[in-house]
């Protein structure tokens, strides 16, 4: 079996074409972005809701059915709330994120002072990696939409940098103009 390394030209075009897009869209429109982000979120929990709320039919082993029925209940709630009140869906994601990012704060200066007591020379590092997550978390807390914001604007010049990168690759010839090249045996 034959594996490729090396992307075709026309994708290598393709996909800086749309990275680019995707980026100056998230940018000039961001409020919209936002909501489609929150309507995402929502219809994943409705969908998530009604397979939770079905899965005892399929599953007629399950001990907990009567819990996992009213937990599908509970989530399609809370998908069709979302759905009704987006920024409220913006900010469950952004308290996820906080809670998220300060659990993995707390966990790094852990593995920091731990390394710290047996003297290891990396133990600033996850000092330094802990103590940025908790100022990230406490910011996601405290402005749930601005931090929303401003990480779908990273998210956009993110996109339209490796848009930016794949579109110079191509026109350097970086890229290969046959549909990729492979390695392995080849025909036998």
């Amino acid at each position: 079996m034959d594996l490729v390394y090396s992307p075709s030209r026309n994708s290598m075009i393709l996909r800086s074409a749309v990275n680019i897009l995707f980026g100056i869209v998230i940018i000039l429109f961001p409020g919209i972005s936002l909501l489609v982000v929150a309507i995402a979120f929502a219809i994943n929990l409705l969908v998530l809701g009604m397979f939770m709320i079905f899965e005892p039919t399929i599953d007629t082993k399950n001990k907990h059915a009567v819990l996992t029925v009213m937990l599908g209940i509970v989530t399609v709630g809370a998908g069709v709330y979302l759905l009704s009140r987006p920024l409220a869906g913006i900010a469950v994601l952004s308290m996820l994120l906080a809670a998220w990012a300060l659990l993995y704060g707390i966990i790094d200066i852990m593995i920091g002072l731990r390394l710290t007591e047996s003297k290891s020379k990396s133990s600033w590092v996850f000092l330094l990696a802990g103590l940025i997550s908790i100022v990230f978390a406490i910011y996601m807390a405290f402005n749930p939409l601005e931090g929303s914001l401003t990480l779908l604007w990273i998210v956009g010049v993110y996109s339209i940098a490796i848009g930016l990168v794949l579109a110079f690759e191509t026109s350097t010839g970086g890229s290969s103009k046959k549909p990729g090249k492979s390695i392995g045996k080849g025909k036998k």
